[in-house]
């Protein structure tokens, strides 16, 4: 019913149903940056989703929720590296059958009417990696290239011969602002 990838792995479909709308896998992890997508394989009946939760290694369980899946949103990409073993788990305590954290970081996911998955709050130190965390991302970058590039800029009267090869600002602004646009209207156009 369910799926997910950690970055630089194998999907993996391998959930344990330890209760009637409760299901737990056991994690591999070898690095300390965790991108974990997770997925649907089949459809949930209407109006429920996938409450995602992560337990790291710990002698007692800290549950962290982190987002959800759902027929409407069938996949799910979260940041989770930072994510501390022994943080706070919001009164989760023991969940999925598990009363003490084990050995291995752990996925857990929750089958629940859509209503009740509104109603949580994901961990604090914890993302859903979107598109617009990306747009904001590179117009960030962006604005800081322009705005480095104009501290260097020289009216024509400053200019000296020399070797330097010189660029109009306005051109670098005018590159700036149909970048913008084109990123505004298709955040994923550089991939083409």
């Amino acid at each position: 019913m369910f799926g997910y990838i950690i970055a630089g792995q194998l999907p993996n479909t391998n959930f344990e149903r330890v209760a009637e709308t409760q299901f737990l896998s056991n994690l591999t992890v070898t690095t300390t940056s965790l991108h974990i997508v997770v997925f649907v394989t089949e459809p949930f009946p209407e109006g429920y989703g996938g409450a995602i939760y992560f337990n790291w290694p710990n002698p007692e369980p800290t549950w962290q929720y982190l987002g959800f899946i759902s027929n409407s949103k069938p996949s799910a990409i979260f940041k989770a590296s930072q994510l501390k073993a022994g943080a706070s788990s919001n009164g989760l305590g023991q969940m999925f059958g598990v009363s003490a954290g084990g050995s291995q970081p752990q996925l857990g996911i929750s089958a629940l009417p859509l209503s009740e998955i509104e109603q949580l709050t994901a961990a604090s130190d914890t993302s859903a990696v979107t598109v617009s965390s990306n747009v904001q991302f590179v117009q960030t970058m962006l604005e800081n290239l322009y705005n480095y590039m104009s501290s260097f800029a020289v009216t024509q009267s400053q200019m000296t011969p020399s070797s330097d090869h010189w660029v109009k600002v306005t051109a670098v602004n005018q590159w700036y602002e149909r970048f913008k646009t084109r990123l505004t209207n298709d955040p994923n156009f550089w991939k083409k």
